[in-house]
């Protein structure tokens, strides 16, 4: 098994399932912490392994459009793999529409893989954009682009969408489905904003 394309693969899987997103006067909040279920299909070849686990993410606001984020996820895989993962980064929203914002991210990521035949550990960085839509007042949508590009392991792009429900103005469930090359990935999580 390539550890640096699992790597590679799972970094995008965080960094997908994990999309930061942010909007500010339309009862969006880009102040949240959030946590999440995520499974992972992964098939490169040679290399087809399916792996779950947890992710958690924050975001604070910082004046009027910008913010910061960070992010940890962990997943275990097929024949005693296990990927730790974490991310910090920033980003802004630009409002395009009543309710809808194009949002960008910029994140340093770090990946370490753990495995029988040995470890591996790789960097580097993650860009984003996308677009955030609420469609009703409890009701929001997502949908973006993200692009991966670690030391050791290469780059990857990959496509995401999600959909959150506000049960009350401050608490959300949600889910999410990424996909990529070689990787597909859904989420489901809960939100609190603050």
């Amino acid at each position: 098994m390539k550890k640096q394309t699992l790597i590679k693969l799972g970094a995008i899987t965080l960094a997908a399932g994990l999309t930061v997103n942010a909007v500010a006067d339309d009862g969006m909040s880009y102040s949240f912490i959030e946590a999440a279920y995520i499974d992972t299909e992964i098939d490169d070849g040679p290399i087809d392994v399916d792996g779950d686990g947890f992710g958690l993410k924050g975001s604070l606001e910082l004046g009027e459009i910008a913010f910061v984020t960070a992010s940890y996820g962990t997943q275990d895989f097929d024949l005693s793999v296990d990927l730790d993962q974490w991310s910090v980064g920033v980003g802004g929203h630009l409002p395009i529409a009543e309710n809808i914002d194009l949002v960008g991210t910029l994140s340093y990521i770090d990946a370490e893989i753990d495995t029988p035949f040995g470890d591996a550990d790789d960097d580097g960085y993650g860009a984003g954009v996308g677009i955030r839509a609420r469609l009703a007042e409890q009701f929001e949508v997502e949908g973006g682009i993200n692009y991966v590009d670690l030391d050791d392991s290469g780059d990857d792009t990959s496509f995401a969408l999600g959909g959150r429900y506000y049960i009350s103005p401050e608490f959300a469930v949600g889910a999410g489905f990424q996909i990529g090359d070689d990787v597909t990935a859904w989420n489901i999580g809960v939100r609190v904003e603050f």
